[in-house]
């Protein structure tokens, strides 16, 4: 088929694409309406609770009053928001994870509420009548704060894929740099992206279709009705692919690169200026004292907690796999741990007894590459009672005990089978240079449906990468990981 058959196919396709999945605009307004939204119930839940703890009421202005700050409050809050970048990201970046905007949300709820607080006070002075005060104003932050992030979870995770129209996206790379950004991007539907094409790609493998060479950039643009480009790798010499870039910025259409050496940076690394030139420059690769008691704490906190609040939960399962099949309801198996360490790992028995000893009757049924061994579906060894808790992760939760012993903390590269870690070696060893953790970057990007290559990888950035607001986002990456059962099994 030649280039320009391809490109008709291709072009036929998306405008199909196009018309069944609607809107190609409308991102900001659905964000502030469940932004309005979630300061509405936070406000209710704050003078609710308000009215409980004190003698008087929370607010005695009269109700036209209170119906008139209503009404300028909303495009006031939507002013706050837009002025600290809030409406900006889902246009402008690939993956918009709401964590990750937390701390502006947190920013702009300060100013909106000192804002409030001033006014009031001057209400105050004026007319006597008070609307706010400070203890509302922290009850409302604090609420603000867990409403505003999660109702744009939920928006970007089920109305945005549901509504809005993919972004037409074309890259540009060719080999396995190409191959590698396609698969990425289409492994992840919620990132809104339709891959339309490769551009100057000929030796790619199962990487999308190539659609032709440089020489058909600018044409390419328009007839494929292109939103976005991905720069993969270079598909020409230096000045050339310079021009190319620079005729591929207009307002229309995003641009992004994906940098050299990618597979060490992080969202925490730091971009400096060297007279114009931007650099790139990677935080230090070490895990301090305070940083390691700071871990040590939040674990011990969070899973002594969980355990406590989940011991009804633990308690039926045992007794499901007790009654399902006949062994100990606990399943322990040596695991290698922080510098080569090894530790006994807690989990719920999922397999029937003795399943370890018949390993080698269904090494045939491995479906994961590397050292690991992985049966997705068909494994015999499995129980009933095993088959749903390996697919919900429940298996799992008997590792918080090691968490709190202090073998594994809640976030860290996955401990494996000591037969398994030792044939990981060279710089990738250094994946286990901090205490494993029962969930990771890993098990948010896909567990087991990740290569065991790019999982090495990914466990050494983490590795020489870590921050605790790293570990807080993967714990919130998780929950929606376990529960759309992505990679168990």
């Amino acid at each position: 088929m030649t280039t320009d058959a391809v490109v008709g196919r291709i072009h036929d396709r998306g405008q199909v694409h196009a018309r069944r999945r609607g809107l190609t605009h409308g991102k900001t307004w659905v964000l502030g309406g469940s932004d309005l939204l979630s300061l509405a119930v936070a406000y209710v839940f704050t003078y609710v609770l308000a009215a409980h703890l004190g003698p008087l009421p929370p607010v005695s202005a009269p109700a036209w009053f209170l119906a008139l700050v209503a009404v300028l409050a909303v495009p006031g809050w939507l002013a706050i928001f837009a002025a600290y970048g809030l409406y900006e990201n889902d246009s402008v970046r690939i993956s918009v994870a709401s964590f990750d905007e937390v701390r502006d949300v947190f920013h702009a709820m300060l100013a909106g509420s000192l804002i409030l607080l001033i006014v009031s006070q001057g209400v105050r002075f004026a007319a006597d009548w008070w609307i706010y005060s400070a203890v509302e104003a922290a009850l409302f932050v604090v609420a603000a704060l867990v409403l505003v992030p999660c109702a744009r979870g939920a928006v970007r995770s089920w109305v945005f894929p549901r509504v809005m129209r993919a972004r037409r996206t074309l890259i540009m790379g060719s080999g396995s740099d190409a191959a590698l950004v396609h698969d990425k991007i289409v492994a992840h539907p919620e990132y809104g992206l339709d891959v339309v094409g490769v551009l100057d790609s000929r030796d790619i493998d199962g990487g999308g279709p190539v659609v032709g060479g440089p020489s058909d950039f600018a044409e390419l643009l328009d007839d494929l009705e292109v939103d976005r480009v991905v720069l993969a790798s270079s598909i020409a010499e230096h000045e050339r692919m310079l021009d190319l870039i620079r005729s591929v910025r207009r307002p229309d259409i995003q641009v992004s690169i994906v940098p050299r050496y990618f597979e060490i940076f992080t969202s925490n690394a730091l971009l400096d200026d060297v007279e114009g030139m931007p650099v790139v420059t990677l935080p230090p690769m070490r895990l301090g004292r305070s940083s390691r008691l700071l871990k040590r704490g939040f674990d011990l906190i969070v899973a002594s907690t969980t355990l406590l609040v989940l011991a009804p939960l633990l308690l039926a399962i045992a007794v499901a796999i007790k009654v399902d099949s006949r062994g100990s309801v606990i399943y322990r198996q040596p695991r290698r741990g922080r510098n080569g360490s090894t530790f006994s790992i807690a989990k719920f028995r999922t397999m029937a007894d003795g399943a370890e000893a018949r390993r080698a009757d269904v090494l045939h049924l491995n479906e994961v590459d590397g050292p690991l061994f992985k049966v997705k579906q068909g494994d015999p060894r499995v129980t009933r009672i095993g088959g749903f808790l390996r697919r919900y992760s429940l298996d799992e939760l008997p590792q918080l005990w090691n968490v709190v012993r202090g073998d594994m903390s809640l976030v860290g590269p996955r401990p494996f089978v000591v037969y398994e870690a030792d044939q990981i070696t060279g710089w990738a060893s250094r994946r286990l240079d901090t205490t494993p953790g029962i969930t990771g970057l890993w098990q948010v990007l896909g567990r087991n449906d990740i290569p065991f290559d790019e999982m090495v990888k990914l466990d050494y950035i983490y590795v020489t990468n870590w921050s605790l607001w790293w570990d807080l986002k993967i714990l919130c990456q998780t929950i929606p990981v376990v529960l759309g059962k992505r990679g168990a099994y």
